[in-house]
């Protein structure tokens, strides 16, 4: 029996009156049907006999167009949908089928993710000389898209939005369409955000953000956010996530993944880390395995490296560590998320790296006890531990296991298999071992197999003799894809906020409604939290930069004020506010508009923080290269930053924000050439504190 998966907003299978008194009316409604459920193979069956007699509606094709795509998005079987998309393009073509905008989207969307490109351009050649029940604005936004995953040229794809804006902003003038976003259909837009993105045009990329998240505040899909995560730094892509989850419109899961992965890489900050799984759940979203092994090793990697077992409150923190772990594992599985071997491996690791003998073998012990069976990684992993704790004791047990779970598990020896022995033999001086072990295999492994393990046990044996002794009284070494330039200094340990952390995100999972971020020092559904609405949505929360400062009332009404004179009042909120004033994160609509103001005002500042951050580092990094031969010359005036705007002791700086805001209100009023440029310039540089950014 064919899958079933019916997509959110898919019309609902009907027939009108006049189509319930004709002929064809059983088929129709069984091919409505077909399509609902995405039956394909039954619906395009049916489509054949019935766009033959011309009973289909645009909405069909639509419709139809929609559940191909969802479908292949789902399974990723090219074979089982190209043929029929290729058959509706061709129909298409002979226009034997009404046509629909919105049917040429999910087309050209479904070839961009089919990498057929090919046709994909041949299709789009054809919409461009169409009418608008072919092609319009979110065609041009869906092209767009599809040109920019093949590498097009800014420069064209800018073109392409200037077209777009031409044909299709209605009454509106096209170069206000363009700065303001009136009569801008939000697939345009996304179409040109993911440009901008791909062409490292972040400015300009903001600014139709800014738009959109303006315009649509509750409204704005997934998508874009989700294109911020992927394709801009951390600290950016942070906050596009909050901002999110604020809108009630939380990315998937496989979204928040990454993100917790890249936020501990490059923060080693547990307490972010609870943060975005607070904010994901709050907003309506799933937390899967995956999150929990996130947070588990962020709890137990927090763990001061400087303390020594021998001081007095080691234990006690140790152990305290453990009962937030225990806490995060409960809360997990009353959601219905339970422990997987993930999570064992990763307690398993960090038992290692804590030289922890009993953590490692309890991490095992639950594993089993659990239900679940060691893989490959687990052994591997406990292979690594030994290494980590320098625990010859450990090393001939783990390395059996890891034979005889191979021998179970029917797997192929893999290269990591080996490498973790060789990195377990020289941290524990058993290099002999090693070479026995190679001896009593080599016939199983390829030439080039033993030279490649060969060649990296002398690596290996170079690098230990070069690198500090690993005790439990040291820090354990970085991993290899980190360098001193990139490690992140270690977060200042805050054990008891850590405590009221896992509490707060306690309350968020127990209870069954969305959380209201718009309540300061509340989780909207649990009746208060220990963590404050400005703390939430804090970038860092130990963050203590400039960046950090938090706007006074009065500062806060001077913004808004500034924030009113070069906005313009959006026209296009019918849709937003046809469910009330208030979204289901219990934002007033138009606040939540002001905070997304603020936020990008924060992004902008990081983007081009981050920006010259790299320039730093390739200056330095060429002087360095050529022995300080090659002298940069700095600029007589230090360029500013930004942040001006909170330190009201620097009246200059804030007299020269005011004029160029009112240099940006006078090219917005005379319709200037590049006034909004020139306006997202002037808002990196707004007073916008981190914990009030968002």
């Amino acid at each position: 029996m064919p899958r079933s998966h019916t997509v959110t907003g898919t019309i609902v299978p009907q027939l009108s009156q006049e189509e319930v008194s004709g002929i064809f009316s059983q088929e129709l409604f069984v091919f409505r049907c077909d399509v609902t459920a995405t039956h394909i193979p039954a619906a395009m069956t049916s489509y054949k006999q019935l766009s033959e007699m011309g009973v289909l509606t645009e909405n069909d094709i639509s419709n139809l167009a929609r559940q191909l795509h969802a479908r292949f998005r789902l399974d990723r079987e090219k074979k089982d949908i190209l043929p029929h998309v290729t058959t509706l393009i061709e129909d298409f073509k002979k226009k034997t089928i009404p046509g629909h905008p919105l049917a040429s989207v999910h087309m050209l969307s479904c070839l961009k993710d089919m990498e057929e490109f090919t046709l994909s351009n041949k299709f789009w050649g054809w919409l461009t000389t169409q009418d608008e029940n072919f092609c319009d604005a979110r065609t041009y936004g869906a092209a767009i898209e599809c040109l920019s995953y093949q590498g097009a040229s800014l420069s064209e794809l800018e073109a392409m939005w200037d077209e777009a804006l031409e044909r299709y902003s209605g009454t509106t003038v096209p170069s206000v369409a363009k700065n303001t976003g009136r009569g801008v259909p939000v697939m345009l837009l996304q179409g040109i955000i993911t440009a901008r993105l791909f062409h490292g045009n972040w400015r300009a990329a903001y600014e139709a953000f800014d738009i959109c998240t303006r315009l649509y505040p509750s409204l704005t899909p997934a998508r874009i956010y989700e294109l911020f995560i992927y394709e801009r730094p951390v600290r950016e892509a942070y906050i596009v996530f909050l901002m999110a989850c604020r809108a009630g419109t939380p990315p998937k899961p496989g979204v928040l993944s990454p993100l917790l992965k890249e936020t501990w890489m490059k923060t080693h900050d547990v307490r972010a880390m609870i943060r975005l799984i607070y904010a994901f759940v709050g907003a309506g979203g799933t937390p899967n395995a995956l999150h929990l092994n996130s947070l588990i090793g962020g709890v137990l990697g927090s763990f001061p490296p400087d303390l020594k077992p021998t001081d007095a409150e080691y234990e006690p923190l140790y152990q305290g560590m453990l009962g937030l772990v225990r806490a995060l594992i409960t809360i997990f599985n009353r959601i219905g998320v339970p422990l997987s071997t993930g999570s064992f491996n990763t307690i398993i690791s960090l038992g290692g790296k804590l030289h922890r003998q009993d953590l490692v073998h309890s991490g095992l012990k639950e594993l089993i006890d659990a239900g679940l069976s060691p893989t490959m990684v687990t052994y591997r992993t406990l292979l690594n531990a030994v290494g980590d704790m320098a625990d010859a004791t450990l090393l001939e047990e783990s390395w059996s296991m890891l034979k005889t779970g191979r021998k179970q598990l029917r797997t192929p020896w893999e290269f990591n298999d080996w490498k973790a022995l060789i990195r377990a033999c020289v941290a524990t001086n058993r290099v002999d071992f090693f070479k026995g072990q190679l001896a009593i295999h080599s016939h199983e492994l390829t030439e080039l197999f033993v030279h490649n393990i060969s060649a990296f046990l002398q690596r290996a044996v170079i690098a230990s003799t070069t690198a500090p002794p690993s005790t439990p009284e040291t820090t354990p070494i970085p991993s290899t894809s980190e360098t001193p330039e990139t490690t992140p200094k270690t977060t200042p340990f805050n054990k008891q906020a850590l405590i009221n952390d896992v509490k707060t995100l306690t309350e968020i999972f127990s209870s069954s409604r969305i959380a209201d971020f718009a309540s300061s020092g509340s989780s909207g559904s649990s009746g208060g939290s220990s963590i404050s609405n400005d703390d939430l949505f804090s970038l860092l929360p130990n963050d203590t930069t400039p960046s950090g400062v938090t706007l006074t009332p009065a500062q806060e009404a001077e913004l808004h004020q500034i924030y009113l004179s070069i906005s313009t009042p959006p026209s296009v909120l019918d849709t937003e506010t046809a469910g009330g004033t208030k979204t289901s994160t219990g934002y007033d609509v138009d606040k939540l508009r002001f905070e997304n103001w603020k936020a990008v005002n924060c992004l902008l500042f990081e983007a081009e923080w981050w920006e010259r951050e790299q320039e730093r580092r390739k200056v330095e990094a060429t002087r360095n290269a050529s022995g300080d031969q090659i002298v940069v010359k700095k600029d007589k005036k230090e360029k500013n930053m930004g942040y001006e705007f909170v330190f009201w002791n620097e009246e200059r700086a804030k007299e020269r924000i005011f004029k160029d805001v009112k240099g940006v209100v006078e090219g917005m009023r005379v319709g200037e050439v590049g006034w909004k440029s020139r306006e997202m310039e002037v808002r990196g540089r707004f007073g916008v504190g981190k914990r009030n950014c968002i």
